[in-house]
């Protein structure tokens, strides 16, 4: 047996403490505690102001993770590192994914967090569906899978069958690697089972958007009509700065340049890369404003699209939900998505920070909080049909599926 060393002992007990505390809820970081009765009835009126102007079988949220351990023959993968005693930081931030998600079975984990995200779109009244995001393993430049190098793994076909067990709830979204031998077929069996999009997490997934590697998948998708929605910017998964550069927004151009529709994932809200477009040497640009210089380029106007979700998260929350509310012009290609589980974890979403910013008033602020303690896939919903600048609020269209994006589901 191999020696434990006194670091690793020390990472295996702090990870312990933190998992314990964590896991079985003597630190309450996800999810707030139960509600004690039901709704007020001033935020019941809070909720219906958010449902009016909007059709319900229209409404789509467009950023909903599915994650699992492979229980029950899901072919679900977390990563070792995101479950190992050796990386205690990374193991609590796992822990604190199933206290979001309602996850308290390990051996139940895939069936609770469908059973969890099901009730929460269920117990609303109306309620509209989500896009689930299948989410496909890292691979090299030589096409060859690096399983040990994925975080996550949910199959195209899992998302596709729990879509077509409840089409009154999900919408499947496959996630194909681009550089793998097989990505055409696998994109096109995909679309074949449902899938109305493709998801991409460049950074954590290990591709570059502006590689000839991709033209071919590209070329597939604009002819299967399906768009790309891809995370633009940093990602917190992410430790590398040369994986942090994959998501730089400029390198979509090459798919856009190719005629396929691209959805911007928190519109690129958080992090800075190089500018691409100025000399070597010039300072690093923010990748919210090389998302807006993407959208200012005429030739991009039906092609580029941006995200909401995240948008309203104590990290992110700021310029870019002003700017979008100041620029009404820009709503237009707009959509919404709630990045589920990540409104149930309390430590992002702080409506102290939304008020502080001048998005919120105190009132609503109450009456947010009073429907996360019902509902957190809800709360973050009503939040962003409350924001507002002024008598300035986001467009019904930014919840609603547009036919020119989701040809599949028009």
């Amino acid at each position: 047996m191999a020696r434990v060393t006194r670091r690793q002992l020390i990472a295996l007990a702090t990870a312990g403490a933190l998992y314990g505390s964590f896991r079985f809820g003597h630190t309450r970081v996800a999810r707030p505690a139960a509600p004690s009765g039901p709704l007020s009835k001033e935020a019941v009126a809070l909720v219906a102001r958010a449902w009016a102007g909007l059709d319900p079988k229209r409404v789509l949220d467009t950023h909903v993770h599915v994650v699992g351990l492979g229980c029950g023959g899901t072919g679900c993968e977390v990563g070792e590192r995101l479950q190992s005693a050796f990386n205690p930081m990374e193991a609590m931030k796992f822990s604190i994914y199933l206290q979001a998600s309602g996850v308290d079975d390990l051996t139940r984990a895939d069936q609770q967090y469908i059973e969890r995200l099901s009730a929460l779109i269920k117990s609303q009244s109306p309620h509209g569906r989500a896009l689930l995001f299948a989410f496909d393993h890292v691979y090299d430049a030589s096409g060859q899978v690096q399983r040990e190098a994925s975080e996550f793994f949910t199959p195209n076909d899992y998302v596709v069958a729990l879509a077509k067990a409840s089409p009154d709830l999900f919408v499947p979204c496959a996630s194909v690697h681009p550089y793998r031998a097989d990505a055409v077929a696998a994109l096109e069996k995909a679309v074949e089972g449902g899938a109305v999009a493709v998801k991409w997490l460049p950074n954590a997934m290990e591709i570059d958007p502006s590689s000839e590697k991709c033209d071919a998948f590209y070329d597939a998708m604009v002819r299967l009509q399906v768009p790309l929605i891809t995370h633009a910017g940093e990602e917190k998964a992410v430790h590398a700065e040369e994986a942090q550069r994959l998501g730089n927004p400029l390198h979509l151009r090459r798919p856009l340049c190719r005629g396929l529709k691209v959805i911007v994932a928190h519109c690129a809200s958080l992090g800075t890369n190089p500018d691409l477009d100025a000399p070597a040497g010039a300072p690093w640009a923010d990748n919210f404003d090389l998302f807006l210089r993407l959208m200012s380029e005429p030739k991009w106007d039906g092609l580029l699209y941006g995200e909401l979700s995240a948008i309203t998260q104590v990290n992110r929350v700021g310029r870019p939900l002003r700017h979008v509310l100041e620029h009404p012009e820009l709503q237009r290609r707009m959509i919404n998505g709630s990045d589920y589980p990540l409104p149930a974890i309390n430590a992002l979403m702080q409506t102290g920070a939304i008020e502080k910013a001048g998005f919120l008033t105190a009132d609503e602020r109450l009456l947010l909080n009073e429907i996360d303690q019902h509902n957190p896939l809800l709360f973050d919903f009503v939040t962003k049909r409350t924001v507002h600048l002024g008598d300035r609020r986001l467009a019904d269209d930014v919840f609603m599926i547009r036919a020119e994006l989701f040809p599949r589901l028009a």
